[in-house]
């Protein structure tokens, strides 16, 4: 995701720094240009190839936000941001192309969505933690009942054999 914003946020500024804010297209254009051009689409792809299998994997209550799957609205929205760029992509050219770029600004919420999926994985390990812990501690508490049981017995014993010793 930031690979793909940058790309497109290094062909914005060359070419708003470009001499009429346009950049030189055909053999004046620098190969790089292209380059990031490319490299955004393959981005662009791979993404688009993930919906497909999101849906195949989690089914389409994963995009659908009244099934009550936890950030469902934001996958959706994530889908429709991946798909009209990917289309905006491929059908404009030139001037155009660079305003479709935009949107990819729009797809760097995943961070977001990357930091708080991991967030909430992390809440979920502590869950688990905090539940292992406290039954240890549970376990801890009766074993060491057991052994001031057993020191008292131990010590009661030691007293009558000592007394009829």
């Amino acid at each position: 995701i930031s690979i793909d914003a940058a790309c497109v946020l290094a062909d914005l500024v060359y070419s708003f720094l470009s001499p009429g804010c346009t950049p030189p297209e055909g053999p004046d254009a620098p190969i790089w240009l292209e380059v990031l051009s490319h490299i955004s689409l393959a981005i662009t792809t791979f993404f688009l190839l993930e919906i497909p299998l999101a849906l195949s994997a989690f089914g389409l209550g994963y995009y659908w936000p009244l099934t009550g799957v936890t950030h469902a609205s934001l996958h959706l929205f994530d889908a429709i941001v991946i798909i009209v760029t990917f289309v905006l992509e491929v059908i404009l050219r030139g001037r155009e192309q660079e305003l479709a770029g935009l949107l990819i600004i729009l797809r760097l919420w995943r961070l977001v969505k990357l930091v708080g999926g991991v967030a909430v994985g992390a809440g979920e390990i502590e869950e688990d933690t905090v539940k292992d812990l406290n039954e240890t501690r549970r376990k801890l508490e009766e074993a060491l009942a057991t052994i001031s049981d057993l020191k008292t017995e131990n010590s009661t014993l030691r007293a009558r054999i000592t007394g009829q010793a």
